[in-house]
């Protein structure tokens, strides 16, 4: 039986809200005022954690797939459960495109993405062939490594003297609509309701009593980081440049100073950001892989694994021809409906189905 901790889940959780997150200024589009995005965002996404962790307390020991053919029936159940699949391993697909692109754009710039994507896939799949135990173990060791990175990281852009806190005012400038429009659908779908995709995951707690107490301390945690990082990205580099910058946290990082000793931290950053993608991709993958062995019980799962490994390889490069398409589609397609719906519409809808049709008619 696979088990994972309160603990491994936590970091788990933590080590894949902040994921891609750590890339861009989230809500940015909402200029000084991002930050604000980030927190109400937070607080949006601690009612769809209820949301989640009551379908789960209903059914503590099922995953999402087996939860979702439980109460729609098998007929309804199984076409969402794949679809839910698709999504997971679609979600899987962006956040490796991003972190190859970041790879390939800052550190092996000579190397061909399909090599970099490759290996970054390769490494997922030796990972889940040893099991969830061990992406759990790691995920605890990797953890405060990576709260203590980024501590270190403010500390020293403060100490080179690069923080203007003026960069955060005039404080709603333009009022609560542009606050609004970035909360929904963008951020309440992206970070904090991406975390639907541990509904596929709670049932392997080892007491599932504390699964909504862990979520949303977790939720906290990455969100406050988020928050911080969105408050030193645009206090360094100013709104515009953090807008227009590729990766803004990593030209925070290239700025830091101290005496000419501490410098060049490049290599650092890029490592820091590369641990949170990497969670987050894995968990979404095997999310996916998850869904699609819940459906066809007597298929091995390590091939369900390298298929849709295979199958996710293609969808990064052959569907999303250049980078500027990715982000396109992203911003425009994928978060305001393909997330909106797996995230913040279905599981209420099957939650009220729940309470309708009664503990008793649930088979």
């Amino acid at each position: 039986m696979i088990r994972i901790s309160n603990y491994q889940l936590f970091s788990l959780m933590v080590l894949f809200e902040i994921g891609s997150s750590i890339l861009f200024v989230s809500g940015i589009d909402a200029k000084q005022d991002a930050w604000i995005v980030v927190l109400l965002s937070m607080f949006v996404g601690f009612a769809l954690m209820w949301v989640y962790t009551e379908l789960q307390k209903k059914f503590p020991q099922e995953n999402l797939a087996a939860i979702i053919i439980k109460i729609l029936g098998k007929y309804l159940g199984i076409p969402l459960v794949l679809l839910y699949a698709l999504f997971f391993l679609y979600c899987s697909t962006r956040i490796f495109r991003d972190f190859g692109e970041v790879i390939v754009t800052t550190f092996l710039v000579k190397t061909p993405l399909l090599v970099v994507l490759i290996v970054f896939m390769l490494t997922a799949l030796y990972v889940l062939f040893l099991g969830l135990e061990v992406l759990g173990r790691t995920s605890e060791i990797l953890l405060p490594i990576v709260l203590f990175s980024i501590i270190s990281v403010i500390i020293m852009v403060g100490i080179s003297g690069r923080i203007q806190l003026e960069g955060l005012s005039p404080v709603l400038a333009n009022g609560w609509q542009p606050v609004f429009k970035e909360v929904y659908p963008k951020f309440v779908n992206s970070p904090f309701g991406e975390a639907a995709v541990f509904m596929m995951y709670w049932c392997y707690l080892d007491t599932k009593q504390p699964v909504r107490k862990i979520s949303f301390w977790a939720i906290s945690t990455a969100g406050l980081i988020i928050t911080i990082i969105d408050v030193i990205s645009i206090c360094v580099l100013g709104v515009t440049i953090a807008g227009a910058t590729t990766i803004p946290f990593l030209g925070v990082i290239k700025l830091i100073n101290i005496g000419d000793i501490i410098t060049n931290l490049d290599a650092f950053g890029i490592v820091l950001m590369f641990i949170g993608g990497f969670y987050k991709m894995i968990l979404f993958f095997y999310g996916g892989v998850q869904a699609f062995a819940t459906v066809f019980k007597g298929v091995d799962s390590r091939w369900i694994m390298v298929l849709s490994a295979i199958f996710v390889l293609w969808l990064s490069i052959v569907f999303e021809p250049n980078y500027p398409y990715h982000i396109w589609l992203g911003h425009k397609v994928s978060l305001p409906y393909i997330h909106n719906v797996f995230q913040t519409i279905i599981p209420p809808f099957l939650l009220l189905i729940y309470w309708f049709k009664g503990k008793d008619s649930i088979c």
